[in-house]
């Protein structure tokens, strides 16, 4: 059975993951980086064209709307349209991006692949893997920068589960947790106590 990706919860190793990825190739750093910043699923962001960076810039905001949420949408027969899910473009990432869209056409993909088309979610996870690997990380995928990105959310916001949930668009913070492997967590740090329980 395939283990769940987890979040990278270092900071200087996300930033080593970001330098090993810059070295390799742009175009994952850029992915990677885009992830970590706004949580989008990989496969909303390899999806991107140049003129939706374009956009990105000009309004200093990511605005996608999601097809995981339109898909569970349709799948519930709920009225109206879902609303696209927002997020303040980071100012470092400004540059950043400002640079890597240099001289490209509005048509291309953002993040190409060497096939033709767009890198695929498969692809962009093995190189994830690939990378982990090199820094000793185990169950590294392209699930892995949204989930830093929630991570990073929960602990700055104090523990705020409901914040992390209403971010990610999930529907109980049960689901939230899980994602976190908070449930996991927290059952391994309470059941540190049952050692003592033992008499040795």
């Amino acid at each position: 059975m395939k283990k769940a990706s987890k979040p990278i919860k270092d900071k200087r190793t996300i930033q080593d993951m970001q330098e090993y990825l810059k070295f390799h190739n742009e175009r994952n750093y850029v992915l990677f980086i885009i992830g970590i910043t706004t949580g989008y699923r990989s496969q909303d962001l390899v999806d991107l064209k140049i003129r939706d960076i374009q956009k990105v810039l000009k309004d200093k905001e990511f605005c996608i709307m999601e097809k995981k949420r339109l898909k569970n949408h349709i799948t519930k027969g709920l009225k109206g349209n879902p609303k696209p899910r927002v997020v303040p473009l980071q100012p470092y990432l400004i540059r950043i991006l400002r640079e890597y869209i240099k001289d490209k056409p509005g048509y291309d993909y953002a993040f190409p692949s060497q096939k033709g088309g767009h890198i695929t979610v498969d692809s962009y996870g093995k190189i994830l893997s690939k990378a982990g690997k090199y820094f000793r990380l185990n169950n590294i995928a392209a699930h892995t920068p949204r989930k830093i990105y929630a991570y990073k959310l929960y602990m700055d916001s104090g523990k705020n589960i409901e914040l992390v949930r209403q971010a990610l668009g999930h529907s109980t913070t049960l689901i939230t947790e899980r994602y976190l492997g908070l449930d996991k967590e927290a059952i391994a740090q309470y059941s540190k106590g049952l050692n003592d329980l033992i008499l040795y």
